[in-house]
């Protein structure tokens, strides 16, 4: 049963990450001059810095789900999931925003949410690529694993 929590984590986690780079590189690429530069500097830059955050409390959250939810049915672990991947991006926005208005104060320069913005916007695409992962991961390739 060990085995097939590492391996459902590990997947999602992966896939998701691999899809959302995939994603939020070819959105960069359409205003980019420099592909290779794109792909592997800013876009990395935008996934774990921007929301950073929300990825590291997903995992957890993400772990403690799989566990919890073992003998649960794939539908009630693709809604934990899920529903856990929307509260770990919320939570990376909320942070973002606070940090931003605290930041800025009422100097008149709105940059901070505009990073808030960007954040969000990237966080939608993560949230994209987690439901297609996390339903091609628990409906698809776990239910072809033994259960042991």
């Amino acid at each position: 049963m060990a085995r097939r929590i590492t391996v459902e984590v590990a997947l999602i986690l992966v896939l998701t990450i691999l899809l959302s780079w995939t994603v939020l590189g070819a959105f960069a690429l359409t205003d980019s001059a420099d592909p290779v530069g794109t792909l592997v500097d800013q876009t990395p830059r935008v996934l774990f810095g921007l929301l950073g955050i929300g990825l590291a409390l997903w995992t957890i959250l993400l772990i403690i789900g799989a566990i919890v939810s073992r003998r649960r049915s794939a539908g009630w672990r693709v809604a934990t999931h899920l529903f856990s991947l929307l509260v770990a991006l919320a939570v990376n926005i909320g942070v973002f925003a606070l940090l931003s208005t605290a930041a800025g104060g009422s100097g008149g320069e709105d940059w901070g949410m505009l990073v808030v913005a960007i954040a969000g916007a990237a966080a939608a695409a993560v949230f994209a690529s987690g439901v297609i992962v996390v339903l091609v991961v628990e409906l698809l390739v776990l239910p072809k694993l033994p259960r042991t």
